[in-house]
């Protein structure tokens, strides 16, 4: 807490707890990929890992951990149009929930990770990924947003296959 979100995570400092205790102990901190979510619990000696601002812009990262974590098996990171569709759904649920003056502002933070995830993903030039964001990100038309969308993550493709 007092790193303020600088720094890395001391998952060795959790161990202590982890002795102390009786009950299951959650690791979590820096945890953005299956080799981080097996180091924490390592060093930890945590029974379970959790993952939190790791997940921003690609809410599948918690599912595959937990099932490589079980069955060893790796997955590869969602297609674009896998993102894509993630994306969409996911900004037009906080619409619906919110409703759409206050979604839309909600919704922002996530579009805008889940365009990094997608133009990091294919390798897009930064340039690229500005001026998607700044379209994206001020729109206030649902219409528009997912017309944006599917624009910025043919971009993407484009970049990948380039």
């Amino acid at each position: 807490r007092c790193q303020f979100y600088k720094g890395e995570a001391d998952w060795r400092a959790v161990r202590a707890v982890k002795d102390a205790i009786q009950i299951p102990l959650v690791v979590n901190g820096d945890i953005t990929s299956f080799d981080k979510a097996v180091a924490a619990i390592e060093a930890s000696g945590a029974d379970a890992v959790m993952v939190g601002r790791g997940a921003q812009g690609q809410p599948w990262l918690p599912g595959q951990i937990g099932r490589r974590l079980e069955t060893g098996v790796a997955e590869a990171a969602p297609s674009l149009v896998a993102q894509l569709s993630h994306a969409r759904t996911l900004y037009d649920e906080i619409c619906r929930h919110y409703g759409l003056r206050i979604g839309l502002r909600h919704a922002r933070k996530h579009l805008g990770w889940a365009l990094e995830v997608a133009a990091g993903y294919s390798r897009a030039p930064a340039g690229v990924l500005k001026n998607w964001r700044g379209r994206i990100l001020t729109s206030d038309d649902p219409q528009s947003v997912h017309r944006s969308l599917q624009d910025a993550f043919d971009d993407f493709a484009w970049s990948a296959a380039a």
